[in-house]
């Protein structure tokens, strides 16, 4: 009667914790998929994006070197990031945290009202180690890993430090890191127009450079058997350092702007960080209280140059851009828990939070002769207020049956004034009601279903109506984009039901189904305004998605097998077909993987196959995407010298497929651009040592 998404930080649910991910699954009243460690660091990955991947459901979308996930075929703000049960603060990343400080990952179909309304498509919540969980009172222990990436023949050195240790009811762990992440992105654009008739092949590349130190520590302390604290965070500085040039040839029609662009990218992050304190009680009749505030800063001071030049290189302009964000948030929350009649477990909780976002863009332009053509100084800010009130309750109704109903109101406050555009004052709050059960007619079997509405509040930059402009080549498919102060939250209406069977602590069977109904879903709408293309959010109608998952793992001596694969569907009502579907929604992903671990021997090996199949997706009367499909294979083999000493060697995307992108205007003037993106293999070799 225990679900996975209470098991952030609350020790009611520390029971569960030791069990395997499928036990954990099996156990849980909530539909959940939990990542459990050994999974987690098996193929040796440098980020959780790369473990994700694997999962059921899972896809990665976007361009090489610029990853975006989506969860049930959605993404961009429909799939709630989760640190610990919280909203993950400005700055936190699935693709730089390092996997190291992770203990499990939970994957959750339907929400909780504990943890987000804003999952229309589920929720990834990230757990992280305990302090001080692998160290013996009295004996520290220090763990070291070193080792190098090679991508496109650039390496990528990264060292990571791990000190744990107890000392009576104190315990505690710190991890340094320090790593610097090189590669190089190149691809091929293609515009074709046919009036006026334009062929036009714009060639890039893309050398890009991040230095990151990070130091995380995290301690636990329990005063008498009543009282515990814990306390997590990090301070991070990071430095990036990119550089792109791109070569344009127009055969036929005018040329863009520039036929050769030069630009360079460098951002510096002052020490940037995150603290939480969280305290719990323990109460008479095994109820709880806990309490946990936490609070985040985030800055960064960049610095962007393009040079246009002609196809001689003979430089036309020079554009200057200094930009920095800054954002600051404060969250309080907490929650009481009481158990009732042995067969209830009653909680209730708040969240209240405030988010501040300050940010500055001083752009100049200037000839080849030096003259000043443009001089803007752009800056805005914005606050964010949140409170979120809940309830929930699991009961046990008899041994074969167990349910859960929850509720949750949010609200959302956001303001915002800048002195290039009028100021924002935008009021939204949402009741979420969910209900789940679990049934289980036999041994090994059970069922799901969860009901639930969830939403998709609009992001700070989607309101704001200022503008962000392009250097080269502006166009219907390469607009300026600009926010929209008008935009309202996306409403969703979810059912999702499953079939699980069990046999023994390795083997396993799944088929789910689910269906959502969105209101005021978010389209980007492409316009011309003096000249100038710009894009824009706005609630254009309703939306249907459905889908269908399937799963299986099992085990048979050294070897250990798993498979999933996922369709999905999805209808634009305000769009007329074909291909009215939510924006990059592919129809089907799926993942095939195998390792080999005997016990006692020094050897471990593994891969996955991972495939995500094209999408072909309208956005409106004129305007269509399309992308090619995506294949990649992961290869690992671990040696253990030692129970102290490791080496483990990684491959990643071994087929290094170039994936294909195509965005097409069928207004006046007709535009289809086409984009090649060269992938490339990246190999990983590091050296584990326990100390």
């Amino acid at each position: 009667m225990h679900a996975v998404a209470s098991a952030q930080t609350q020790p009611m649910q520390q029971v569960t914790i030791s069990a395997g991910g499928l036990e954990q699954r099996a156990q849980s009243t909530t539909a959940a998929i939990v990542v459990g460690r050994d999974e987690i660091v098996r193929q040796g990955d440098t980020s959780l994006i790369e473990v994700l991947k694997r999962q059921p459901g899972i896809s990665i979308d976007g361009a090489p070197g610029k990853p975006a996930i989506r969860m049930r075929g959605l993404g961009a703000g429909y799939v709630a990031i989760l640190l610990g049960g919280l909203a993950a603060p400005a700055g936190f990343s699935l693709e730089t945290i390092d996997p190291e400080l992770v203990e499990r990952i939970e994957i959750l179909r339907a929400p909780t009202a504990e943890t987000s309304g804003q999952a229309v498509a589920g929720a990834i919540n990230i757990i992280l180690r305990k302090a001080g969980k692998a160290a013996r009172p009295g004996t520290p222990q220090t763990e070291i890993k070193a080792g190098s990436s090679l991508a496109a023949g650039r390496p990528a050195p990264s060292l990571n430090l791990q000190h744990s240790g107890r000392a009576g009811t104190l315990a505690w762990t710190l991890t340094a890191i320090l790593s610097r992440r090189q590669d190089t992105y190149a691809g091929v654009a293609t515009d074709e127009s046919r009036a006026p008739a334009l062929l036009r092949h714009t060639a890039w590349s893309d050398r890009q450079r991040n230095d990151l130190l990070e130091f995380t520590p995290r301690l636990d302390w329990q005063p008498n058997a009543r009282d515990s604290f814990s306390s997590q965070s990090y301070v991070r500085w990071k430095r990036i350092d990119n550089s792109k040039t791109e070569l344009a040839d127009t055969p036929i029609g005018m040329p863009g702007g520039f036929a050769h662009g030069a630009s360079s990218y460098r951002a510096d992050s002052p020490p940037q960080g995150y603290a939480d304190l969280s305290w719990t009680r323990k109460l008479d009749g095994g109820a709880r209280l806990n309490a946990k505030l936490s609070g985040y800063t985030r800055r960064l001071d960049a610095d962007f140059l393009y040079r246009g030049m002609d196809a001689g290189d003979t430089l036309l302009e020079t554009h200057r851009v200094a930009s920095g964000p800054s954002e600051r948030g404060l969250t309080f929350n907490g929650s009481y828990r009481q158990p009732i009649l042995k067969t209830h477990a009653l909680a209730l909780g708040w969240e209240l939070g405030r988010t501040r976002r300050d940010e500055y863009r001083r752009e100049h332009q200037f000839d080849a002769a030096g003259r000043l053509l443009l001089d803007s100084d752009e800056a805005y800010q914005a606050r964010v207020q949140r409170g979120a009130f809940w309830i929930q309750d699991e009961w046990d109704l008899d041994e074969a049956w167990s349910a859960y109903l929850g509720l949750r109101r949010e609200s959302l406050h956001t303001t915002g004034e800048g002195n290039a555009h009028a100021a924002v004052d935008v009021d939204s709050g949402v009741w979420s009601p969910i209900f789940q059960t679990l049934f289980k007619p036999g041994k090994g079997d059970q069922f799901r279903f969860a009901l639930s509405r969830t939403y998709k509040a609009p992001q700070i930059t989607q309101l704001m109506p200022r503008r962000y402009t392009v250097d080269n080549n502006n166009s219907a498919n390469n607009p300026d984009q600009q926010g929209n102060p008008n935009l309202r939250p996306e409403l969703a209406l979810g059912a999702d039901l499953a079939w699980e069977h069990y046999a023994g602590k390795d083997d396993m069977l799944s088929i789910s189904a689910f269906a959502k109904r969105i209101r005021d879903i978010t389209l980007d709408r492409v316009f011309q305004q003096n000249g100038v293309w710009i894009v824009m959010p706005d609630n254009v109608g309703n939306a249907s998605v459905r889908g269908l998952e399937f799963e299986a793992r099992t085990r048979r001596g050294a070897l250990a097998g798993r498979v999933n694969l996922a369709r999905n569907w999805s209808r634009l009502e305000a769009v007329a077909g074909p291909d009215n579907r939510i924006a990059g929604q592919p129809d089907w992903n799926g993942n095939l993987g195998l390792d080999y671990a005997a016990p006692g021997q020094s050897l471990e090996l593994g891969g996955t196959y991972t495939h995500r199949s094209g999408y072909a997706s309208r956005q409106g009367p004129l305007q269509a995407d399309y992308g090619g499909a995506k294949r990649q294979l992961d290869l690992y083999a671990l040696w253990k010298r030692d129970a102290r000493a490791r080496l483990r060697l990684s491959v990643s995307d071994l087929l290094h497929r170039n994936y294909t992108e195509r965005s097409v205007y069928a207004g006046e003037p007709d535009l289809t651009t086409s984009l090649v993106h060269r992938t490339r293999t990246v190999w990983r070799l590091v050296w584990e040592q326990n100390l």
